[in-house]
Formats: C-alpha cells, sequence, structure tokens
C-alpha cells in the first residue's frame, strides 16, 4: 500500500520515537497514542481561544506543524481555520480546514480537514494533564491534545477503480501538540 497524503504524516507520527512535548510540556515521554479516541472530551478545559492562533507540532514527527487561526465569533459559533504543514513551517500547506465548537461538547473543536485524497477529522482540546491516560510530567496545568482519523476521501469518484479506504487507515491517533513560536514573514527565505 502505498502511503500519501497526511496518512503518511499519522503513520510516521505513529511509529517514530521521540520525545515530544505539548504546550508548556516538559516531560520526555512519547506523546502519541495509537489506537481509539483515548482523550477525556467530556472534562476538557474551556478552549483556549485568545491563546490558540499560531503554529503548534504536531506530535512525535519533525516536520509536521498546525497552523491555526481563530477566525470568528458570534454568540453562538467560534470558527477556526487550520492548516497542517507536513514538510516544515516553510513548507506549503498540505490540508486545510475548518473547525468549530459542537453544541455538545463546549470546550472541544471539531476539524474537518482535506489533502488531495482524504478527509479528515480532526478534533482538538485543552486539558490538566492529570486528566490523560499517559503520563505526560507537564510542568504546566494544560496540555493541549488532538485526535485525527481518516473519515473518507477527499472527492467522489465514479471511476470503479477507486478501491475502499483500507480499515488500518481509518485507526484514531491521538497526538498532544506544542505551541512553537515562528513567524514565516521573517524565518522562511523566498
Amino acid at each position: 500500500m502505498k502511503l500519501t497524503g497526511l496518512f503518511l504524516i499519522l503513520f510516521m507520527i505513529c511509529f517514530q520515537a521521540s520525545a515530544s512535548k505539548a504546550q508548556l510540556y516538559c516531560g520526555n515521554d512519547g506523546s502519541t497514542i495509537q489506537g481509539g479516541d483515548v482523550w477525556p472530551w467530556s472534562v476538557a478545559k474551556p478552549f483556549p481561544w485568545d491563546d490558540i492562533s499560531g503554529f503548534w507540532k504536531l506530535g512525535d514527527d519533525d516536520g509536521s506543524y498546525v497552523r491555526a487561526k481563530f477566525l470568528s465569533s458570534t454568540s453562538n459559533r467560534k470558527i477556526l481555520t487550520l492548516q497542517i504543514y507536513a514538510d516544515g513551517l516553510c513548507s506549503r500547506p498540505y490540508a486545510r480546514g475548518t473547525g468549530y465548537i459542537d453544541v455538545t461538547e463546549k470546550n472541544v473543536v471539531r476539524a474537518i480537514l482535506i489533502d488531495s485524497q482524504y478527509r479528515y477529522q480532526m478534533k482538538l482540546g485543552l486539558f490538566n494533564p492529570r486528566d490523560l491516560s499517559m503520563d505526560v510530567n507537564s510542568c504546566s496545568s494544560n496540555v493541549m491534545a488532538v485526535s485525527m482519523q481518516v473519515v473518507g476521501r477527499a472527492q467522489y469518484s465514479r471511476d470503479s477503480a477507486v478501491k475502499p479506504i483500507d480499515a488500518s487507515m481509518m485507526e484514531t491517533h491521538n497526538m498532544l501538540l506544542k505551541k512553537v513560536t515562528f513567524d514565516p514573514a521573517l524565518g522562511c527565505q523566498k
């Protein structure tokens, strides 16, 4: 099976051992858990809308980042745009999408991202490290967690040669995020 798209990033993240960190995270434990959605979304803290904009290192992978931008807010809705950078901060965005707060989970942002081949569901939330099912050795009272999974193909195709998505690709991947300080205008050469 040829690994392409954001799935390749998820594959690399889940099988690469490293010492990743989350926002203000100080531990040296791996920050990726493969399998079902393991984060306790019902105890997520209020979402950090004032601090979410910017670049976040995605899980254990050295070159993958999420760029979040708070787009708009009304009394009933908050919108977040998300971009995935697969080849470092100066690369072109690989996948794009929009996130929102669900009525049933007011502290969790749900997003759909699309790359050239697949659609992904992403959930983001802020947690107290003690509420997570992993030892994060945090030096902070908060960590940002994300779960991602393939939910379908990017485009509908009438081509009978298109095969169903392999079930292993639809597995949920759980990661911690680390906010990074980066200004593309200053850090990327054109």
